[in-house]
This record gives C-alpha cells, structure tokens and sequence, in this order.
C-alpha cells in the first residue's frame, strides 16, 4: 500500500509540475501579445521575433549551464537520465512521506 500510494504522488507532483511549465510557456505568449498590441502594427514582427528569441535563447541558456549550477551535474543534463522510479522511491519515499515533493527530474527541467 505504501509503494502504490508513493507512485501516486509521484504520478501527481510529476503531472503537477508539467503543468506548471506550460502555463508558463502560454504566459510568455500571453505577454508577447500584450506587447504586439502596444505598438504599431508595422513593428508587430520585430516585437513578436525579440519575445521568440528571448525565450530560445534563456531556454538554450539554462540548458547549457542553468541546471548544472542548480543540481551540480555535468555537461548537458549529465543527471536528468535517472528516471527510474524505483531508484527515486528508494531515495526520498521517507522525504515524500513527511510532505516533501517528490517528482520527475525531466518535468522539473521542463517547469524551469
């Protein structure tokens, strides 16, 4: 009973968390519409072409050195590969019991 409900909140944190991350993703786009309506509509492309860039380049950027500072991993998401989730349920089912989160490092890369 203590495994299945450990996978359920697993499940959820992890589902959570994804969630998260894409209502970050359409608030990026929500603010580039704010702006593409706040000026004249010749400078509509530039303004929507800077939000675009701006969000690839800090995603790429974060790729490449953010996660490592965070987590202390290597090159390129070295520690993003442990997605097994007996390993996790060994590690932190104690940490998840007493109201810790637990979830996915890939969805806690993508929310970030």
């Amino acid at each position: 009973m203590e495994n299945q409900i450990f996978a359920l909140q697993y499940a959820l944190d992890t589902f959570y968390f994804l969630v998260c991350g894409a209502l970050v993703m359409w608030m990026a786009a929500g603010f580039a519409m704010l702006e593409a309506g706040l000026v004249r509509s010749k400078n509509t492309t530039e303004i929507l072409t800077k939000n675009v860039a701006l969000y690839a380049i800090s995603c790429f950027m974060y790729l490449l050195c953010g996660y490592q500072i965070m987590y202390g991993g290597g090159i390129f998401l070295d520690g993003i590969g442990d997605l097994d989730i007996s390993q996790v349920q060994s590690d932190s089912a104690s940490n998840g019991f007493d109201g810790d989160a637990v979830y996915s490092p890939a969805s806690d890369f993508s929310f970030r």
